[in-house]
């Protein structure tokens, strides 16, 4: 339980405490302005500076940092493992606490500075017997945060919410611990949670092409990897069956050296027998050639040429004869010129061809260095783009078999998750019945509440509902009756904070009957149970009597606030 809660602020409102119920009232006096609001008394303050000395965050916005709480120290007496324990925290160095703990007689049996770290370390081990640390393990502060909800965080929004953006793993993780169940469970739903994650931002790379040269489909990189592993097989054998000939630029350049040459004698050969069909025919004419006598033609003709006549025609023909004679001559020697020429040209062609044959099969069985270099060359880059392949095709079977694994391992925990809850069902039944009986108390005309706890493909789900009816705030005290139910549940193990701590926001939209029903059964329970139940609220929201007749004054701390002036809230300044 908290003792005494208290600082160096000159006029700041020392709060002590006593088991059971503790009503923390806020007056409206005769004085108070429309100007003044109760929130001005400090009340929802006190939960701030709990949450402070219990290892809260202090960062440069917190108000413990800001003038004028920045150069004063606040502390809080309370017990802790079964001994008495004061707390002391300043502002000007929110990185450290001072503790100080003492023995059953009041004497002080040791003090010590800490970081705020190990003040968390401690209180998890003493207070919930907290000790595994790590990623998604519950944790002191969100355990707590249960017992002293913060309306500035939302926390009076939803029963199994402390906070109005808080995860669904802390969640299922710390509400798991506080009821019993299976925390390594929740722990790894979270796990496989963060592998889908993982898991959906990759595929949207892929899908959005910021990923496609590292994450593809698996059958069709399987398909490319095939084909250019083959390709890189057969550069590599040629590479290594590659000759190389020393002289291969030499023998390349004679090769086409003597190709050219082939191909001016074939011109010449074509070119000359052309030329020798033409001096056959012109032979053959000249041969058959003979022309007709004249004496022959008159004859013929019943003619008879005198003798001078056929004188002068035989001298013409004799030179005819001539004529014809020499053009034969010179034909046939120009036929056996030919005919030589094109017997040189094609015997040096055949041989000109059968040296180029030579170098092309030299040439064919190796090749120069630098074809060589050339082969190895591309061969190393086929030999890149094939890891490069080989490196995809891994990760998309990677990445599938881990599509695969991941459905699969959400059936399974979904599976362990529904045998787990079935065997701890006689742990849970206590925390089902106690909000049903609560929920019962406070609207015995309507459909009893419920608090259920079910396995789903999610992880656990675990909601805490009244039916709604005519009454209002009914959201309000469904957190009422989860809160009531937790801080039950662990005082019966004799462990958890002893406290649990509302702040007059939980009855907001309340109706009186309710809210003396509220605080009826939280000092029932607080004294049954042995735990101490704290609650502030504003005067005149105040029922006077509780509904089994005791007097409400007689739970309310002697120390009051007021929203009137500047020193009388709890910090006994404004700011």
């Amino acid at each position: 339980m908290i003792h005494e809660v208290t600082s160096s602020l000159p006029k700041f409102k020392t709060l002590r405490f006593t088991q059971g119920l503790n009503i923390v009232l806020a007056d409206r006096t005769d004085k108070s302005t429309q100007t003044d609001t109760r929130n001005g008394s400090g009340k929802s303050s006190l939960i701030e500076i709990l949450h402070h000395l219990l290892g809260g965050k202090a960062d440069p916005k917190s108000m413990f940092r800001q003038p004028p709480l920045d150069e004063h120290w606040f502390a809080m007496i309370f017990d802790l493992a079964g001994h008495g324990v004061r707390v002391q925290r300043e502002g000007a160095t929110p990185g450290k606490v001072t503790v100080t703990t003492f023995t059953d007689d009041g004497a002080v049996a040791d003090e010590e500075t800490i970081s705020n770290e190990q003040w968390k370390r401690r209180l998890a081990s003493e207070v919930f017997g907290l000790a595994e640390e790590g990623d998604w393990a519950p944790s002191f502060r969100s355990c707590i945060s249960y017992f002293l909800r913060r309306q500035s965080a939302g926390g009076f929004q939803t029963p199994t919410k402390h906070f109005s953006q808080q995860m669904t793993w802390d969640i299922q993780v710390n509400l798991s611990f506080l009821l019993g169940l299976d925390v390594e469970l929740a722990r790894a739903w979270q796990r496989l949670r963060e592998r889908e994650r993982q898991m959906d931002t990759l595929r949207k790379a892929a899908q959005g092409g910021a990923l496609g040269d590292i994450v593809g489909n698996a059958g069709e990189l399987a398909s490319e990897l095939a084909v250019a592993e083959d390709e890189l097989n057969t550069l590599a054998a040629s590479a290594a069956d590659f000759t190389v000939i020393p002289t291969y630029t030499t023998v390349e350049a004679e090769v086409t050296r003597l190709g050219q040459h082939i191909r001016a004698l074939n011109n010449q050969i074509i070119s000359d027998r052309d030329y020798l069909a033409q001096l056959e025919n012109n032979l053959d004419e000249v041969q058959t050639a003979r022309p007709t006598g004249l004496a022959e033609l008159f004859a013929a003709a019943d003619v008879q040429l005198p003798d001078v006549a056929l004188a002068a025609y035989d001298d013409v023909q004799a030179f005819h004869d001539s004529v014809i004679a020499n053009r034969r001559q010179y034909l046939d020697a120009e036929i056996r010129r030919i005919t030589t020429d094109l017997n040189t040209n094609t015997a040096e062609r055949d041989r000109i061809a059968t040296q180029r044959s030579d170098g092309l099969r030299l040439l064919a069985s190796g090749g120069a260095a630098e074809t060589l270099l050339e082969l190895q060359r591309d061969a190393a880059k086929r030999q890149v783009r094939v890891e490069q392949l080989r490196h995809r095709y891994d990760n998309a079977v990677a990445f599938e078999s881990e599509q695969g694994e991941l459905r699969l391992e959400r059936q399974r925990l979904a599976a362990a998750l529904t045998r787990d809850l079935a065997e701890r069902q006689q742990v849970l039944r206590p925390a089902f019945v106690i909000f049903e009986r609560l929920s019962q108390r406070l609207y015995a005309d309507q459909q009893h509440g419920r608090l259920v706890v079910n396995a789903t493909d999610n992880g656990p789900e675990i909601t805490a509902t009244i039916p709604r009816g005519r009454s209002k705030g009914i959201t309000n005290m469904q957190v009422y009756c989860f809160d009531l139910d937790l801080i039950t549940l662990w005082s019966r193990k004799q462990r958890g904070p002893g406290f649990l701590v509302h702040d007059s926001h939980l009855f907001d939209g309340v109706d009186e009957r309710q809210r003396a029903s509220a605080l009826q059964l939280g000092a029932e329970y607080a004294a049954a149970e042995g735990f101490q139940y704290i609650v502030t609220l504003n005067s005149d929201e105040t029922p006077n009597d509780l509904p089994d007749g005791r007097v409400i004054e007689d739970f309310v701390l002697p120390e009051r606030l007021t929203d009137h002036g500047e020193d009388g809230g709890l910090f006994g300044l404004r700011f």
